[in-house]
């Protein structure tokens, strides 16, 4: 089985934000390099805590600032698409690709920014914003599917469909893109940031300054010919 998982922050859209750091700053906190929420980044990346504790000590902020669903939907309208997206989803659909999103960011706000394009995936797996009946915030469940996760999404699924690594393909731009390697997965990166795009270990294929998520595809299809 032929599959296609995309990263969504600066892959699927354009170069922004991060949508954790916006959030973070719409409740009125500091993100600079000496700020708590700099110091959980840190903890997290140097495995001083886990990765649902890192979110369960962000959702106690985001509570204590009354962030709710009305805010979050509202910084998911400023998140803008990359151009030739939904052209490239059918394209993939139509020589049988599965198409996945694996991300950092949050399951709602993707879906809010893809609109109608959201349909053509057939999984998407990010943190979950978890509000209660009055809009507001209670629980961050979060992925299992980030930074080294990545990776272990696309090994899973290579077991669970008995697909070689070789039709398997992820595209992605940062620095938590970087593990979907070890999966053996054909890598590309799009519009690198925070990361060694010159590591053809990590990436086996660069689209620097690329306006158009169609770029890939010269990519993707000519790795699948003859299959």
């Amino acid at each position: 089985m032929k599959a296609v998982f995309f990263d969504f922050d600066g892959t699927l859209t354009c170069k922004g934000k991060n949508i954790w750091r916006t959030i973070w700053e719409e409740c009125g906190y500091d993100i600079s390099s000496s700020s708590y929420y700099a110091s959980l980044l840190r903890k997290f990346l140097s495995k001083k805590m886990t990765h649902q504790e890192w979110c369960d000590l962000t959702c106690e902020k985001f509570r204590q600032a009354n962030f709710d669903y009305e805010t979050l939907m509202k910084l998911a309208k400023t998140i803008k698409l990359i151009d030739g997206v939904e052209e490239t989803l059918k394209q993939l659909k139509e020589n049988e690709f599965r198409l996945y999103v694996v991300s950092g960011n949050i399951i709602s706000v993707i879906n809010e920014a893809l609109g109608k394009t959201s349909r053509l995936f057939d999984g998407i797996m990010a943190n979950d914003l978890q509000f209660d009946k009055f809009g507001k915030l209670k629980h961050i469940k979060g992925t299992n599917y980030d930074f080294e996760g990545k990776a272990r999404f696309i090994n899973e699924f290579k077991a669970a469909t008995n697909s070689p690594a070789k039709d398997l393909f992820f595209v992605g731009n940062g620095g938590n893109d970087e593990w979907a390697h070890l999966s053996g997965c054909n890598t590309i990166c799009i519009n690198p940031d925070e990361t060694d795009f010159s590591n053809n270990t990590k990436w086996h294929k660069v689209i620097d300054n690329s306006s158009n998520l169609t770029d890939i595809l010269k990519y993707i299809m000519s790795d699948c010919k003859g299959m």
